[in-house]
């Protein structure tokens, strides 16, 4: 029974032995090799090099004191030991592990398992490892840093901004963030949660946005407004930007307080709403034109009034009917950032009209002139009525009927030429109105004379004409004598004097040579102008005169102003209705009606005849001093009997009768020097409009023709 025993045990333990992927070898208790089973081609020798030989014959001197050592630990203690070693074949390392137990008084059990392949992979793994941690590092480095520089950029940013998780939660908000709120980071980081600062009629539109770009579903602006609301209950417009980091379901916001926006805003719209109302309630016209006199805007009121839509024409084209600007437009001084408010009567309807021009600027610098024009023509009536006699009406309406054309003279201005034709006009206009007017002339033009005229046909006619010479005045007594003086104020004022300015109140103030006012008096000036008064020199007394202003010049004022010599506010205040009065040579068809006029102040009997030869001298000459020279002249010719002319020989006064009764040659040449005559005073009569000179002399227009260029008339 024995037997079998042992054959199935020796059965089972080959059984086992060739199931294990390791090599079992029996050593004895003197080191010696006794037998290899199982995994024994692990040998890279025969199994004969080993059978009967001793460790320390066969192993390697590193490694066999190591294995004697545990065999010898085995066999004293009972216990198993483990050993590891390494083996070199043809330079190849081979790693194995061996366990030695006990079996026998003096044999042991060796079960070694090649570890090579494990070793190698172990290795491999470890340098894998290392190559990883030492990539992870770098990348934690490199995340680390970026991570600060975002977190700086983040805190730093000129915007509010924040990171929403998907549960809401802010687990990061900036510096601005604070301020829009009102909250500090720590007591919203982690803490407070995005809907809890959205106002409630925006919550549900702000979730539905959160969750539709988490999802992917549906349409999730990046951008849109929505109103928020900080710590003192505040409500804020905000415009946010919103961006999905990588993380999943965290974004980023970046807000832009747009609340004052907003307002202003919701304010434009309502000031934009009350304009129009204003503009289309308002009973007058109202319009608006460019620099370029185009019209920009028209109110429903004008538009009814004109009968069309002029938007996009020329105002004085389609409101005026005239080829050119206005005489008595403003626009200039207005697109220069002056207002102008002025009276005037309209020459088209004859009806007064009180015009508001100011300018308007628009955001891209373009400046407009608005027009705001009220009919004032009742009551202009009414006032004149009560401030005009009957008879004043009369002559005045008599006046004003009369046509431009068939002016001779107007007042003391004698001259019927087209250039006086449209200073008589722009005469009549500045006497209706109330404004200032200034006198563009060369000296001896009459300057005087015309201030004197609009005096004498406006409303201030029954008072004070005060002429001033702004030249003659010493300087260091032009405060003194515009403005008077108390007694005392200075060395030499003994009595309380009045002022040229309180001598003008009610009445006109003649400016002859503005341009010699210098500008700190100018100043002065400008505020007694606009209402604000002038106080006295040594005095504490406030006097507000109601006066208006007529200057003259004969210098260029815009040149002063850019000069820096008149200050440009008050240039506009007087440079309202601009009057340009022509030199003498430029309406030589006018001598003869001035000399008739300057020769009836002379007694018939001692005045000499003007016979065409003198008229053709006068009519040739070029008059560098105007109708002053002209009156100067022809008062030597009456005193002298000679005429004297700058730059001329004299020529004597000639006696007509002698001319006709004692002719100097034969009859044909009388009559040719009378025709000559009669030739060149018709051509003066009609201001040298050959047509109408060939209709008054009977004869044609040819005719006429070859006879003024056979007696050499030019």
């Amino acid at each position: 029974m024995t037997q079998p025993s042992s054959d199935f045990e020796t059965a089972s333990f080959r059984a086992i032995v060739d199931a294990i992927p390791d090599m079992i070898i029996r050593i004895g208790r003197d080191h010696t090799f006794r037998s290899f089973e199982g995994k024994i081609n692990e040998l890279f020798r025969p199994e004969v090099d080993y059978l009967g030989k001793r460790i320390e014959d066969v192993l390697p001197e590193n490694t066999a004191p190591r294995f004697v050592n545990t065999l010898e630990s085995v066999f004293a203690t009972g216990e198993v030991q483990s050993i590891e070693y390494s083996l070199t074949f043809e330079q190849t390392i081979c790693y194995y592990e061996a366990r030695l137990v006990k079996s026998t008084v003096d044999e042991a059990i060796a079960v070694v398992r090649n570890v090579t392949h494990q070793k190698e992979t172990e290795e491999q793994l470890h340098e894998y490892q290392f190559h990883l941690e030492h990539q992870m590092a770098i990348r934690s480095a490199d995340l680390s840093a970026a991570e600060n520089r975002y977190r700086n950029i983040f805190h730093h940013s000129g915007a509010p901004s924040i990171i929403v998780e998907q549960d809401f939660t802010i687990s990061m908000a900036n510096p601005k963030f604070e301020e829009l709120t009102g909250f500090s980071c720590k007591e919203i980081e982690n803490r407070m949660k995005w809907t809890d600062f959205i106002d409630p009629e925006d919550r549900q539109m702000v979730i539905r946005y959160h969750f539709s770009r988490r999802s992917g579903e549906g349409a999730a602006p990046p951008e849109y407004e929505c109103r928020i609301i900080d710590r003192n209950q505040s409500v804020k417009i905000i415009f946010i930007k919103v961006g999905m980091l990588s993380e999943t379901g965290r974004s980023i916001a970046s807000i832009i307080d747009i609340t004052s926006l907003k307002n202003t805003e919701h304010d434009l719209r309502d000031r934009e709403t009350l304009y129009s109302a204003i503009l289309e309630g308002y009973e007058g016209f109202v319009y608006f034109i460019d620099r370029k006199y185009r019209i920009r805007f028209m109110n429903e009121n004008l538009i009814r009034n004109t009968g069309i839509d002029a938007t996009g024409t020329l105002c004085h084209e389609s409101l005026h009917g005239r080829a050119s600007p206005c005489l008595w437009c403003v626009a200039e001084q207005v697109f220069e950032g002056n207002r102008v408010r002025f009276e005037m009567k309209n020459p088209k309807d004859k009806k007064w009209y009180y015009s508001i021009n100011v300018p308007v600027r628009l955001s891209d610098q373009s400046v407009f002139c608005q027009a705001m024009i009220t009919d004032i023509d009742e009551r202009k009536r009414m006032e004149e009525s009560l401030r005009d006699s009957e008879a004043h009406l009369r002559d005045e309406n008599i006046r004003l009927r009369t046509t431009i054309e068939e002016r001779q003279r107007f007042g003391d201005i004698v001259g019927k030429s087209p250039a006086m034709q449209e200073v008589y006009e722009l005469m009549l206009m500045a006497a209706a109105s109330d404004t200032n007017v200034i006198l563009y002339g060369e000296s001896g033009t009459g300057k005087e004379l015309v201030a004197r005229a609009i005096h004498g046909m406006s409303a201030r006619q029954n008072r004070n004409f005060v002429p001033v010479n702004s030249g003659a005045i010493p300087e260091n007594l032009l405060e003194s004598e515009f403005f008077g003086h108390k007694k005392g104020a200075f060395t030499g004022a003994g009595a309380d004097k009045k002022g040229l300015l309180d001598e003008a109140d009610q009445g006109t103030l003649f400016l002859d040579e503005i341009g010699e006012i210098k500008p700190d008096l100018q100043v002065k000036l400008l505020r007694a102008i606009e209402g604000g008064g002038f106080t006295p020199v040594g005095s504490s007394q406030i006097k507000k005169p109601d006066f208006r202003i007529v200057a003259a010049t004969s210098r260029n004022l815009s040149e002063l102003v850019k000069a820096g010599r008149m200050r440009s506010d008050f240039f506009y205040r007087v440079h309202v209705i601009p009057i340009h009065l022509p030199p003498l040579r430029k309406r030589k068809e006018d001598i003869p009606l001035l000399a008739e006029h300057f020769f009836k102040a002379y007694d018939s009997n001692i005045r000499p005849v003007l016979t065409s030869k003198i008229m053709d001298t006068l009519m040739n000459h070029n008059w560098p001093g105007n109708v002053r020279e002209l009156q100067n002249v022809l008062y030597r010719f009456v005193t002298l009997k000679r005429l004297d002319l700058a730059g001329e020989s004299p020529m004597p006064a000639e006696d007509p009768l002698a001319e006709t009764s004692y002719p100097a040659t034969s009859l044909p040449d009388t009559v040719a020097s009378f025709e000559k005559r009669q030739i060149a005073a018709a051509l003066a009569e009609h201001r040298w409009n050959r047509t109408r000179t060939a209709k008054t002399l009977g004869i044609g227009l040819r005719t006429l023709q070859r006879k003024m260029k056979f007696h050499q008339i030019h």
